[in-house]
């Protein structure tokens, strides 16, 4: 938002998540995510491919989102306040251009200019994400080389540049949570880096040293499923001490976890003990199971 709009909301705003789905005459449209904050509503779109009439499916969206949240002036009259929205693409796309418009005629003779602000993921360098707290961002970053790593070219010298690349961006990931004291930034991401890289690169040696880098693969965390258990356990029992035994178990599994990805990454055995609270001897006893 602060990105798109040049707002300069922190990072511990509070915000609204609002309802996104609506039904017209034509049927049930959804759009990807509606936020509020104080009197502003936001409206982002997640976009992968091109669309022709995206400015037209965005101004369907925003109608809708306007027409849910009408009001009315002191002097009766009723207000229909479209949101600040943008589309943020994940992929590459040439000649994008910075705005999706489109101009609204009306009987009277006079028109309006519609224009959404286009962010496009593979324009921010990782200095620049970091820089701007785009971290939401990391996972598509290997999407702009999406069409290379598809293909398992023998480009060595390339596929390197590209290990290296994650290598940065893994350390600025681990600086970042440190330093923010939020290991669960670092998990969270680096699992959705992980499914991203998955997805578009076929089984191979260059998708093995990127899980590599990235922790190895956990299709599930531990943590989730002991968390899972103990709401299932504390429901049927009526009470909540297999919740919270679930909880807790789960969330000493996370912290082993972390530790396991921070090590497997290069990190200083003394600095994953800080940052997961435990002692290097606990730290070498998970590595060793």
């Amino acid at each position: 938002i602060n990105e798109a709009f040049g707002t300069e909301y922190g990072e511990n705003q509070t915000f609204e998540q609002l309802r996104n789905e609506f039904f017209e005459s034509y049927g049930k449209i959804i759009s990807d995510s509606i936020l509020k904050i104080g009197d502003n509503i936001y409206h982002i779109e997640c976009q992968s491919h091109r669309d022709g009439r995206m400015a037209i499916r965005m101004l369907e969206y925003d109608m809708a989102i306007a027409l849910e949240h009408t009001m009315s002036d002191e002097d009766g009259c009723i207000s229909i306040r479209f949101p600040k929205s943008c589309v943020v693409y994940i992929r590459n796309h040439k000649d994008l251009g910075t705005a999706h418009k489109l101009r609204l005629h009306f009987p009277d003779g006079r028109y309006i200019d519609y224009s959404v602000p286009v962010i496009q993921a593979n324009s921010f360098s990782p200095e620049e994400i970091f820089e701007k707290g785009l971290l939401m961002l990391l996972p598509y970053y290997v999407l702009r080389y999406e069409h290379f790593l598809k293909k398992c070219t023998a480009d060595n010298k390339k596929t390197d540049k590209i290990i290296g690349e994650f290598n940065d961006i893994m350390e600025r990931l681990m600086e970042w949570s440190e330093k923010k004291d939020s290991p669960e930034i670092l998990i969270d991401l680096t699992e959705l880096m992980r499914m991203v890289t998955d997805y578009i690169i076929p089984e191979g040696q260059v998708r093995e040293r990127l899980g590599e880098i990235m922790g190895g693969n956990i299709l599930k965390l531990r943590s989730e499923e002991l968390i899972e258990e103990g709401y299932a356990e504390g429901h049927s029992r009526g009470h909540n001490e297999g919740l919270k035994e679930g909880i807790k178990e789960g969330q000493i599994e996370e912290r082993k976890i972390i530790a396991l990805r921070m090590f497997n990454s290069g990190m200083d055995m003394d600095r994953i003990a800080d940052i997961v609270d435990a002692s290097e001897e606990e730290i070498r006893s998970w590595i060793g199971k």
